[in-house]
C-alpha cells in the first residue's frame, strides 16, 4: 500500500464515530472525496487546512482501528474556502499559463471547493508517518503537519515564500483531485478480472495473471486494442512489447498505456518503466517515476537495467556487468563496481557487495553505517541492533572457512568472528538472545561459549556440543566432556553454567535412537549415520545434477554443490522442517526405505536447499501463474480465458512457452499433495531423468 495524504469533506466535525462511505455519490451521502497524493502532503493540501491565524484541529479518524487516537487534521469549510479565495486572488491569471492539463485541473479544483456544501475538511496523512497511532512519535508528526500552516499568513498581500513552489511546480503541489478517492477510507484490494467494473474490463486486460502492484495498489493492464494502431494483440511476441498501464481500482491512472512503456513495476516507492530500444539490438530504455507518475529519471538518459531500490536510491548496471548506486533524484553516483546489491526486507538495510567479496551495509539513502570488512552481515535485530557477521579465517583467502561473530549496527564487533556458529533462529536471523541477555556461540571444534549482548564472555566450559544436537530446551543444552562417541554427556545450564552428567556417552545416545528406529515392517528400513552418508558422496553425480539444474552455468553449479554438500554434512533443521523439540530427534541418523539408496538421501537434501525448485499446493493456480521467476518464464502469461483454468492447463501453458527456448519443464513425483517442478535445458532433460532414476526418484518431462 502506498503512503498518502487524503482530503475528505464531511457534513460534521470528524470524531471517533464519524461514518465515512467508501463509494462516491451514494444517495444521502454526508461525505465526499476531494483529493489524494502519494508519499508527501502537497502544499495546496496544507494551505487549505490552515494558516498562521487559523490552525487546523487535531481529530480522530473512525476508519482506523485506533479510532480514539488523534490521527488527522480538520478545518471548518468556511475557512478553507476563504484561504482558497485568497490564493486565487494572489495567483491571478498565472494558472492560465500552465500546461493545459494543469490549467484544466485548476478549474476543476476551483469548482470542487467553491461549490462544496460540506461543513468540514479533513486531512488524513497518517500513513506518511512510520510510527503507530497513539505514540509520542506520531503525535510529533501530526504536530509538524499542523505547524506547517504557520509558514503563511492569509492576510498577506503577496504570496509568501513557502508557497512559491505551488506556483512554480503545480504538478508536484496540487494533488490528484477526484471524488473516487473516498475509496481510501477502506482497504484497497485487488479484484479478480471477472469482477472488474466495465470502464476497466471493456477496454483492458491484465498484463499477466493476477497482475497487481501491491506497493502502489494498482493493476498492471494492457489495452485490448493498441493505442497507436487500433489493432488487437495477436501473438506472444506482440504481447511482450505491448504498451502497459498502471491504474488503481478506483480509476487513478498512474501510468497511461499511451505513454508507450512495455513494462512497469513498483519498488522503493517508485514506478520503474521499460521502453523499447530506439533501434533494434540496443538495450531497453529504463526510466523511473515517483508513485504519482512524475519523472525522476527520464528513459533517454541511458541507464541500463535501472530501477528504484529505495525512494532515495537507483540501482543500475554498467556495461562491464557491475552494479552502481545513484542518489535520487540528482543521480549523483554513490557507489560503483559492485557485484551484487540486496535490500533486506526485515531490517530495511542494503547489502552492497564489493569486488573483494566484502559487503557494505547501507541505509536507505546509500550511506554506509560503518566501515565493513565482512563477507556477510545478516539481519539486524531492531531492538538490540545485533546481527551475525562473517569473516574469513584467513582474510583475503577465499578458500579459508567463514567464521561467525556478532556485530552491532554501530559497527562495533561485540563477539569476534572466530566461531563456527552463532546460535540464531533461521539462517538469516539475528543472534538469538536467551534469558538473561545471553548469546551462544560454538567454536570450530564444537566448544560452546556464552556471551552477554555487550560481548562480555560469561562462560567458556570445556564441553563439546554435537553439531547436530545443538538445541536449547528450557535453558538446557546437551553437551559432553570429550568429543565423539566416547564423550560423557550431560546437560549444560545457560542459567547458572552448571553441568549435570547423565551417565551416558554420545555413543549410548545414538545407539539407543538407532534401536528405537528398528522394528518389523513390510518395507525394509535401513539406518545410516550422517558421517557414513558424507563418506558416500558421489561427486560426479552431484556435479552432473547441479550443472543440469544451473543450465550449464559452471560457477553457479559449483556454488550449488557447495551448498548441497554443506546441507548433507550439517543440515539446518529449519530447511527440512524438523521438529527439534522431539526428544527422539537425531539428525545424525537417516533412514533408507525400500529401494532408496545414498543418492536418494542426497537428492532429498538438495530439494531442501536448492533454489531452482518450485513447490506449490496441488490447487494453487495463483502460485503457478506467479512462477515467472523460473528460467525462461519471466514473460510467460497464462491466459486462462483461452488455455483453461486447471493446474494441468497451467503446466501445459508453461511448457509450451518454454519449448521454443529449448527449455524443458520437469515434474517430480511427491509423497504428498504438493507439486514440485524445475526447468532445465531440453538436451539435458533425459540425462537428468537418468540421474534421478539412479536415486530412485520418479520424474518426467511435461510434454508441451
Amino acid at each position: 500500500m502506498p503512503n498518502y495524504a487524503l482530503l475528505l469533506a464531511h457534513d460534521e466535525r470528524p470524531t471517533a464515530t464519524t461514518l465515512w462511505p467508501t463509494e462516491p455519490g451514494l444517495p444521502g451521502a454526508v461525505c465526499e472525496g476531494w483529493a489524494e497524493w502519494f508519499n508527501h502532503t502537497p502544499l495546496l493540501f496544507s494551505l487549505l487546512m490552515g494558516d498562521a491565524l487559523h490552525l487546523p484541529e487535531r481529530v480522530p479518524c473512525s476508519f482506523y482501528q485506533e479510532a480514539d487516537s488523534l490521527s488527522a487534521l480538520a478545518a471548518p469549510m468556511t475557512q478553507v474556502q476563504a484561504r482558497w479565495a485568497w490564493l486565487k486572488h494572489l495567483l491571478g491569471a498565472a494558472p492560465g499559463n500552465w500546461p493545459a492539463a494543469l490549467a484544466q485541473q485548476w478549474q476543476a479544483i476551483d469548482h470542487t471547493i467553491t461549490t462544496s456544501q460540506r461543513q468540514w475538511l479533513l486531512l488524513d496523512c497518517a500513513t506518511l508517518c512510520p510510527h503507530d497511532l497513539g505514540t509520542p512519535e506520531f503525535a510529533a508528526f501530526l504536530q509538524a503537519q499542523r505547524d506547517q500552516c504557520l509558514l503563511w499568513d492569509c492576510s498577506a498581500s503577496s504570496l509568501p515564500q513557502p508557497l512559491h513552489a505551488l506556483q512554480q511546480h503545480p504538478d508536484h503541489q496540487l494533488g490528484w483531485w477526484n471524488p473516487a478517492v473516498v475509496a481510501r477510507t477502506a482497504t484497497i484490494e485487488r479484484a479478480h478480472s471477472d469482477d472488474w467494473p466495465s470502464w476497466l474490463a471493456d477496454a483492458y486486460e491484465e498484463r499477466y495473471y493476477a497482475a497487481w502492484e501491491e506497493e502502489i495498489d494498482a493493476y498492471e493492464v494492457m489495452p485490448r486494442l493498441h493505442p497507436r494502431t487500433g489493432q488487437p494483440c495477436r501473438t506472444e511476441d506482440e504481447r511482450e512489447h505491448w504498451p502497459v498501464g498502471l491504474v488503481t481500482p478506483y480509476g487513478r491512472w498512474l501510468l497511461s498505456p499511451e505513454a508507450g512503456a512495455h513494462s512497469a513495476f513498483a519498488s522503493g516507492g517508485c514506478i520503474n518503466l521499460g521502453y523499447p530500444p530506439q533501434t533494434p539490438g540496443q538495450d531497453e530504455r529504463c526510466g523511473i517515476q515517483d508513485a504519482n507518475g512524475l519523472w525522476l529519471v527520464q528513459p533517454d538518459l541511458g541507464h541500463r537495467e535501472a530501477w528504484a531500490l529505495t525512494p532515495q536510491l537507483m540501482q543500475s548496471r554498467t556495461a562491464e556487468g557491475h552494479y552502481a548506486l545513484h542518489r535520487l533524484p540528482d543521480l549523483a553516483l554513490l557507489h560503483s563496481g559492485l557485484t551484487a546489491i540486496d535490500l533486506f526486507p526485515d531490517d530495511q538495510l542494503i547489502r552492497a557487495r564489493r569486488s573483494d567479496d566484502t559487503v557494505m551495509v547501507l541505509d536507505a539513502s546509500g550511506q554506509p553505517l560503518f566501515d565493513s570488512p565482512y563477507e556477510h552481515v545478516l539481519n539486524f535485530n531492531p531492538k538490540n541492533g545485533l546481527a551475525v557477521a562473517f569473516q574469513r579465517q584467513r582474510p583475503g583467502d577465499r578458500s579459508s572457512p567463514l567464521l561467525e561473530g556478532v556485530l552491532h549496527r554501530s559497527g562495533t564487533l561485540r563477539v569476534p568472528c572466530a566461531f563456527a556458529q552463532i546460535e540464531r533462529g533461521f539462517n538469516d536471523s539475528p543472534p538469538k538472545v536467551f534469558p538473561g541477555g545471553k548469546l551462544l556461540a560454538y567454536s570450530p571444534e564444537g566448544q560452546l561459549r556464552v556471551f552477554n549482548t555487550q560481548g562480555q564472555l560469561l562462560s567458556a566450559p570445556d564441553l563439546w556440543c554435537p553439531p547436530l544436537a545443538r538445541t536449547v530446551n528450557k535453558n538446557l543444552l546437551l553437551a559432553g566432556v570429550g568429543s565423539g562417541p566416547e564423550a560423557a554427556m550431560g546437560w549444560f545450564s545457560l542459567k547458572d553454567f552448571s553441568f549435570t552428567p547423565t551417565g551416558e556417552t554420545w555413543g549410548d545416545i545414538t545407539q539407543a535412537l538407532r534401536r528405537g528406529l528398528e522394528g518389523d515392517t513390510d518395507v525394509e528400513v535401513r539406518v545410516l549415520r550422517r558421517s557414513d552418508l558424507v563418506d558416500a558422496e558421489d561427486t560426479d553425480w552431484m556435479q552432473d545434477v547441479a550443472r543440469t539444474l544451473c543450465l550449464g552455468d559452471a560457477e553457479a553449479a559449483t556454488a550449488l554443490v557447495a551448498t548441497w554438500r554443506a546441507a548433507v554434512a550439517q543440515p539446518d533443521p529449519d530447511d527440512f522442517g524438523w521438529d527439534t523439540e522431539d526428544p527422539d530427534f537425531d539428525p545424525d541418523l537417516l533412514e533408507l526405505c525400500g529401494e532408496d539408496n545414498d543418492l536418494t538421501l542426497y537428492w532429498q537434501h538438495l530439494l531442501a536447499v536448492g533454489p531452482q525448485f518450485a513447490r506449490l499446493d496441488w490447487k494453487d493456480a495463483d502460485g503457478l501463474a506467479g512462477s515467472r521467476w523460473l528460467p525462461g518464464a519471466h514473460d510467460w502469461h497464462w491466459d486462462t480465458s483461452t488455455q483453461g483454468h486447471g493446474m494441468e492447463d497451467g503446466f501445459d501453458s508453461l511448457a509450451q512457452h518454454l519449448a521454443p527456448q529449448q527449455l524443458a519443464l520437469v515434474r517430480l513425483r511427491t509423497s504428498d499433495d504438493s507439486l514440485r517442478f524445475v526447468v532445465v535445458r531440453q538436451p539435458d532433460a533425459a540425462d537428468l531423468l537418468d540421474r534421478l532414476a539412479q536415486a530412485a526418484v520418479d520424474a518426467w518431462v511435461h510434454a508441451a
